[in-house]
């Protein structure tokens, strides 16, 4: 990727209301201001929205809709960061593109990302198709090296970090439902995938998916799933930058990893949970071991396990794995 266009991006980011000298870029890059010109024509091809005024410079009017390799890169340096991205137009599963990465022998960690995915993988063997722009599609490829029991909650942990990077960052009510969904107001808004490789006593390779609803057109989907979800666009009333977006997703993934494989985070999950947890109070239905189960939730386990509180007898029942329906049905706090 041209570090030319990364050096521009930068510099068009760091001074929205103002414009840029052409000839600053070109003495900072070593180029002609005919070659800062002709990066910025590519540019535009991809959909930026340049305004050039002689004498002046140039200044950054718009963004793509859709992901852009270089801006996320952009984005990223600009938070004093930049990571492995391996960027894919278009990818039948980029979970799957993950694991041909690690196969081939690509250097973990790293992020594959893409505009639409044709076979997109949810949990339970279930096809998760998007070819959406306005969505964010990643799998981040790591390599713990740690016992399997340790890692039987990095997906919830994840989750209720993410939770608390929208809430704080777009002051959204993003909400965790267990095991792998992000909600606003019960609809939607993000679904979560993690799948390992696993050796006798160590987690060797670990992919974790995402997929995000940012800029979606909401109402361009079958009604069936826009009753379901929703976007975070909708839910603030404005487009939100989502390369932007997509760099800031990043590194709370990231940092969020490092922290969970570095120091124990039971207690902090605990009290995320508490923060961030889509069923507080509410009614849900799933199955234990293969009969209906309708009850409220009480919490989580240190081992990521939910605590369901059986309605017609009482009995507080553990459950590692399943679905979880949300009831319509509040419960009054105690």
């Amino acid at each position: 990727m041209p570090k030319t266009d990364i050096t521009i991006l930068k510099a068009l980011l760091q001074s929205p209301s103002e414009f840029v000298s052409g000839n600053d870029l070109a003495e900072e890059l070593g180029i002609s201001r005919v070659g800062v010109w002709a990066r910025l024509e590519k540019l535009r091809e991809e959909g930026f929205k340049v305004e050039a005024i002689r004498h002046r410079g140039y200044r950054l009017l718009e963004e793509p809709q859709g992901l852009n390799e270089r801006l996320i890169h952009s984005y990223l340096e600009l938070l004093d960061s930049d990571k492995d991205i391996l960027f894919v137009k278009e990818i039948d599963s980029t979970n799957s593109q993950a694991e041909r990465e690690i196969a081939t022998g690509r250097k973990t960690p790293f992020v594959v990302m893409t505009t639409r995915q044709s076979a997109g993988r949810g949990r339970r063997g279930r096809v998760w198709h998007s070819d959406d722009s306005g969505n964010i599609m990643a799998s981040f490829a790591f390599n713990p090296n740690l016992p399997p029991h340790t890692m039987q909650t990095i997906t919830l942990w994840l989750g209720l970090k993410i939770c608390e990077f929208i809430n704080k960052k777009h002051d959204l009510k993003l909400e965790l439902k267990w095991p792998n969904d992000l909600l606003i107001d019960g609809r939607k808004v993000s679904g979560m995938l993690t799948e390992a490789r696993v050796d006798t006593d160590r987690t060797r390779d670990l992919i974790f998916g995402i997929g995000l609803n940012v800029n979606s057109a909401v109402e361009t989907w079958p009604e069936e799933v826009a009753k379901m979800a929703t976007s975070l666009s909708q839910q603030n009333g404005e487009n939100l930058l989502i390369n932007k977006v997509a760099a800031e997703l990043i590194l709370v993934i990231y940092e969020a990893y490092e922290t969970f494989v570095s120091r124990d985070t039971r207690d902090e999950m605990q009290e995320l949970w508490k923060t961030y947890n889509a069923m507080h109070n509410r009614k849900v239905e799933t199955e234990y071991r293969g009969q209906p189960l309708a009850g409220h939730v009480e919490g989580i386990t240190n081992n990521g396990a939910i605590l369901i509180r059986n309605e017609k007898n009482g009995i507080l029942h553990e459950i590692n794995s399943g679905e979880i329906s949300l009831g319509s049905s509040v419960f009054s706090a105690s």
